[in-house]
């Protein structure tokens, strides 16, 4: 497996397997191509964006895509997308994706304290989360609103 930082050329790919991974248990969501390759390529468009991808051949395995924001007097890397392609899922390559976006983020020339994401309660993702170091913030509410 080879493993990548995203670049443009990517992105096609990544949306392939953001549709496939989503459009299965538990999340069934109903992902168009022009959609996916549309959040991709907005949450890439940024100086601040990174991206990394695990290629097996030519099948996008694994996809993790945010942005490095400042908060007070340090920054976070915030997971915008992230997903393992259902064929490649319970293999430990989301594990791996963490391990690999850790070791970039160490080489970043301003260090980045944390990795921060949302994700739904209840589900499969928070358990894979919490076993790759993340911990659940009480204090924290998610909020929306309609524009």
């Amino acid at each position: 497996m080879d493993f990548c930082i995203m670049q443009q050329e990517d992105i096609e790919r990544c949306a392939h397997t953001l549709i496939k991974a989503f459009g299965e248990e538990p999340w069934n969501e109903k992902w168009t191509f022009e959609q996916a390759y549309t959040r991709i390529d907005e949450i890439m468009s940024a100086r601040v964006s990174r991206g990394y991808v695990i290629y097996d051949g030519d099948t996008v395995v694994s996809m993790l895509c945010g942005r490095i924001m400042t908060y007070l007097n340090f920054k976070e890397l915030w997971v915008d997308e992230f997903s393992v392609h259902p064929d490649y899922q319970r293999q430990g390559i989301g594990t791996k994706m963490m391990e690999f976006v850790r070791a970039k983020l160490k080489e970043e020339k301003e260090k980045i304290s944390y990795i921060v994401l949302n994700t739904e309660k209840g589900y499969p993702s928070v358990k894979f989360y919490q076993a790759n170091g993340f911990e659940i913030d009480e204090s924290l509410v998610f909020m929306a609103a309609d524009v």
